[in-house]
């Protein structure tokens, strides 16, 4: 279900929460707030507090199915003692299916389990629907009631006092029969929708068992393939490395010296260019430096190397998303394309980026290749990629959709709700080569979020004239409140940290003190990460492996005053 968008009416919901854990209860109520309802709630855990709470009256019962002192079971029990009609869904963290069918039969309108909170919201829409219904078909099924007492009674007092009335109560047991006639018509198209729909959640459920059960393996297969990469590759260069300096370090005045230097040198660039590019595999930078967008069109570049020539066509420049929803939109979409590559037997696709309304995103993936019987997605298969793409798409409260026909190629789109587009920020700065200069006194702050790297850096600035080390952070909040205390000179600033990263650093410090210098470092050679952190207010951004050649003299430049041009 898609949330309501600003300005419109939530729904009110009264809540009884059956649950022993006050973070399980914060979750849920979270979960319905963005689901769109308006929830009050009181959260119990014990028999006695339900009891004397469960006479108000509540839309809904949630249960938690295992707690130390009360269970779901217990509480089904309750409801049906107390002859109380309240929708009861189970949600549990480790609940059984026998378990979870045996309350269903006891009397629970549903179950979830509480890493798929995702769909409470359109659970509990159900369940109140089914609720509304059944309530209608008892007033209804007393109306019945009422009336056929009333026509009895009518009939019987009509008789005994006029015999000419018999034409009326004719017509009025012709309206009863109208009446029970669409009563049955009611109650047999309930049961169909009924039917088809616990088709439809008992497939859905079985499907998601299985999907939890291959994500694992996958997982452990790509562990697996990651292990053997840096053994195979990696760890090779590593070892090689050593060999030399341990060569280096029996013969330091060897002939030879000069060209092992060279050749650790070299394994060492290698270990570096393959590490560069397994993170940019695993998770790419462009994604969380430049967002969705950007890293879709990045695609082209990394799928054209495996044989696929793909056209990434953006109406847009840049989109605002979660980190969640954009690592989610990425995934989907390159495995569609993954797909595309494997299945579709043409070697082109085409990516499509567009809003609508300025509220949803809308991404199409489509290609000329082979297709497929789009009636084999809804049948129970081995397979997952689309029906795992579907529960994502779903859980962000977007819709998927599937065009598709043998030799007709395919069309898969994908709309996720949107806040606003922005338009992207410009980034200017040329590399300006200087001079080494002497080096004026100058007090530097340290922030990276390894502590090798800054012990290097330490040592680095130490062998430089004029340069103390004020002190260093391990990441970026610590750095932005150092930074207010110590009013270095200068900050050597790592724009790749978790949390809070280098240039949202940046901007913070540079808010309040807009005095000091920063110099971005970063291990990444991708040009429009430096021009983002140049965008923030460095006056340089340096790559890491080239520090030892670069640092001194932009720090040179920078504490001596004179004008500087971006570095990179």
């Amino acid at each position: 279900m898609t949330p309501p968008a600003a300005g419109q009416s939530l729904t009110p919901l009264k809540l009884l929460i059956v649950e022993d854990r006050e973070t399980d209860t914060e979750l849920i109520v979270r979960e319905l707030k963005k689901q769109g309802f308006q929830p009050t709630w009181i959260r119990v855990d014990t028999e006695e507090d339900f009891l004397r709470e469960i006479h108000t009256p509540f839309d809904l019962i949630t249960v938690d199915a295992i707690m130390p002192q009360f269970s779901a079971h217990r509480v089904v029990t309750l409801l049906q003692e107390h002859q109380l009609d309240i929708p009861c869904i189970i949600i549990s963290g480790s609940i059984g299916e026998e378990e979870a069918v045996g309350l269903i039969r006891a009397g629970a309108s549903d179950y979830l389990m509480k890493d798929r909170l995702g769909r409470l919201g359109q659970s509990i829409r159900q369940v109140l629907d089914q609720h509304r219904l059944r309530k209608e078909h008892t007033q209804a099924h007393k109306a019945l009631i009422t009336l056929n007492e009333e026509l009895e009674r009518r009939i019987a007092e009509r008789t005994a006092k006029l015999s000419d009335v018999n034409e009326q109560l004719a017509m009025e047991l012709l309206e009863r029969k109208q009446i029970e006639g669409r009563l049955r018509q009611h109650e047999a198209t309930l049961e169909r929708q009924v039917e088809a729909r616990t088709a439809q959640l008992e497939r859905s459920h079985a499907r998601l068992r299985r999907l939890a059960s291959e994500l694992t393996l996958a997982e452990q297969r790509e562990r697996k393939n990651l292990a053997s990469e840096l053994h195979d590759y990696l760890a090779q260069l590593l070892v090689v490395s050593k060999f030399k300096i341990n060569q280096l370090r029996r013969n330091p005045s060897d002939k030879n010296a000069s060209g092992l230097w060279q050749e650790l040198e070299s394994s060492l660039d290698q270990a570096l260019t393959y590490s560069r590019t397994l993170i940019s595999h695993l998770s790419p930078n462009v994604l969380f430096i430049q967002g969705l967008v950007a890293a879709l069109h990045w695609l082209t570049e990394c799928f054209s190397k495996q044989g696929l020539r793909v056209e990434v066509k953006s109406h847009v420049s840049t989109v605002t998303l979660s980190e969640d929803r954009s690592v989610l939109l990425f995934q989907s979409v390159r495995e569609l394309l993954f797909n595309a590559l494997k299945h579709a037997g043409t070697g082109e696709a085409t990516v499509e980026i567009h809003v609508v309304d300025q509220r949803i995103l809308h991404i199409t993936v489509t290609d000329g290749g082979a297709g497929f019987d789009v009636k084999m997605l809804a049948e129970e298969t081995t397979g997952f990629g689309l029906f795992s793409i579907r529960e994502r798409i779903e859980g962000l409260d977007g819709t998927f959709s599937v065009r598709s026909s043998p030799g007709a190629g395919t069309r898969i789109e994908l709309s996720v709700p949107l806040a606003e587009v922005l338009e992207p920020t410009e980034v200017s700065g040329e590399v300006r080569e200087t001079e080494d200069l002497p080096i004026e006194p100058c007090r530097v702050m340290i922030v990276d979020d390894h502590q090798l790297i800054r012990q290097e850096l330490t040592n680095l600035l130490s062998g430089m004239n004029g340069v103390t080390v004020a002190g260093e952070a391990s990441d970026g909040h610590q750095a932005v409140k150092l930074a207010s205390k110590l009013c270095p000179d200068l900050i050597l600033m790592d724009i790749n940290m978790p949390g809070l990263d280098g240039i949202e650093a940046t901007q913070q410090i540079l808010a309040h003190n807009p005095h000091v210098k920063v110099v971005g470092i970063t291990i990444n050679t991708d040009h429009d990460i430096h021009a983002r952190m140049r965008a923030a207010g460095a006056v340089a951004s340096l790559a890491k492996d080239a520090l030892l050649r670069d640092l001194k003299p932009t720090i040179s430049r920078i504490c001596d005053g004179r004008d500087m041009g971006a570095s990179s």
